[in-house]
């Protein structure tokens, strides 16, 4: 309805500023509003009443599963006097329970985060994390190994989001690894991994080939986008934690394309090609779980650095090595379960907690040894619900909403970024 009403209004300027940035012309004005028939009208004859010429206007869902539902009004206008600003504010503030101000002085400034796909070609450019990982293990010290895995990476580091990723010719040498450390997967997660992990699994297999092959990022990409909209920036090693959950804000996966060592199939100190293709896409080919790695990944666009961490650790405790109910068992569904053989050996063994963020988000983790313990949902729609409620309790001025249609991340209000204490 809101949208028939926007397009029927042919009055206000075709002039649309930037979003989101500090435009000295301009204010804006947020309302939050009941979603009902005639919403927009009543707001818009305020404006009207009081002779302000609009410039933009935007509007945005506040929740996404609940009935009642609740819509941001956004509208941004070339400034007035005073007079006429405070007559607008004070109407609107009868008629309505939230009614947000930007001024200047407000304006807030957060850590930067990519708005669109434009800006999502910087990922691995601007921040840069070093690799602390086992130095002692073979990929580590084999230099020929090094030089193969540079080689792909150079490759990888060149593609941008939205262009095909490119190809990789594996040797016959990295093949064997594939095959060899496969076979034993596939064999390890039919007794650990959740159903509808197994399900996407065997649909990928039919699809791709997994079995007989490294598949290709780009079909992987093609995949992906058909089945939940995720897409693939292929990646030349490790990212920031905040490169990499920013993107899942954008349904945009940072995968690597090199395989680990062949002399240790068994096991790598870092994330391949293995854990990303076997552990996450079948995760990423699931709706939900896909949304749930989406909310995680819109809730660390702007976060500063303390909820930040605590953002990663609750992606550590669901896609990474989260479990679920399922017929009254406990299942994994994380990836780091599914592409590990240690961690399907030691799941049934383990320890369970149901998984509750604002109790795990600061809880301490292994990286380098199996996990001590898994935490549980009973369903994908609590797990959902439980992080938007975490999210409304991060210390984040604003809110972040992704238009599927532009490929955009849009704030409810104007913001200012920087790249401090990245």
């Amino acid at each position: 309805m809101l949208n028939k009403i926007l397009r029927s209004i042919n009055k206000f300027s075709t002039v649309y500023p930037k979003r989101n940035f500090n435009i000295d012309y301009l204010q804006d004005v947020e309302i939050i509003t009941r979603d009902y028939y005639g919403s927009l009208r009543n707001i818009l004859k305020s404006f009207s009443n009081h002779k302000i010429n609009l410039y933009d206007i935007e509007t945005l869902k506040l929740n996404r599963t609940a009935k009642g539902q609740k819509i941001v009004v956004k509208l941004t206008f070339e400034k007035v006097e005073d007079y006429k600003f405070n007559e607008l504010v004070f109407d609107l503030q009868q008629r309505y329970d939230e009614v947000v101000i930007d001024n200047d002085s407000q304006i807030p400034t957060v850590p930067w985060y990519p708005r669109n796909d434009e800006d999502l070609k910087t990922i691995g450019l601007i921040m840069q994390v070093n690799e602390e990982n086992n130095q002692d293990h073979p990929q580590f010290k084999d230099q020929e190994y090094r030089k193969r895995r540079e080689e792909i990476a150079k490759i990888s580091q060149a593609h941008m989001v939205g262009e095909p990723v490119p190809y990789i010719n594996y040797t016959q040498q990295e093949e064997e690894t594939w095959k060899k450390i496969y076979t034993i997967l596939r064999g390890k997660v039919d007794q650990v991994m959740s159903q509808r992990y197994l399900n996407n699994l065997a649909k990928i297999e039919n699809a791709l080939g997994f079995k007989y092959k490294i598949p290709q990022l780009r079909d992987i990409d093609a995949y992906l986008k058909a089945e939940t909209g995720f897409r693939i920036k292929a990646t030349h090693g490790i990212l920031s934690q905040r490169e990499f959950l920013n993107s899942l804000g954008h349904r945009v996966f940072c995968c690597t394309q090199y395989i680990r060592h062949h002399s240790t199939p068994e096991y790598t100190p870092e994330p391949d090609i293995v854990h990303e293709l076997v552990g996450h896409v079948p995760l990423f080919a699931d709706k939900e779980v896909a949304d749930l790695s989406q909310e995680i990944g819109i809730l660390s666009c702007g976060a500063e650095q303390k909820d930040l961490s605590r953002l990663g650790t609750l992606y550590w405790f669901t896609l990474e090595f989260g479990a679920c109910k399922e017929n009254g068992q406990i299942k994994g569904y994380g990836a780091g379960i599914a592409s590990s053989i240690g961690e399907c050996e030691h799941f049934p063994k383990a320890k369970y907690e149901k998984f509750d963020p604002f109790v795990h988000a600061d809880r301490a983790y292994p990286i380098q040894t199996v996990q001590p313990t898994y935490m549980y949902t009973e369903n994908f729609e609590e797990a959902m619900q439980n992080l938007i409620i975490f999210g409304k309790s991060l210390q984040k001025p604003f809110g972040l909403y992704y238009d599927h249609i532009e490929r955009e991340l849009k704030a409810t209000r104007r913001i200012k970024t920087h790249l401090n204490s990245q």
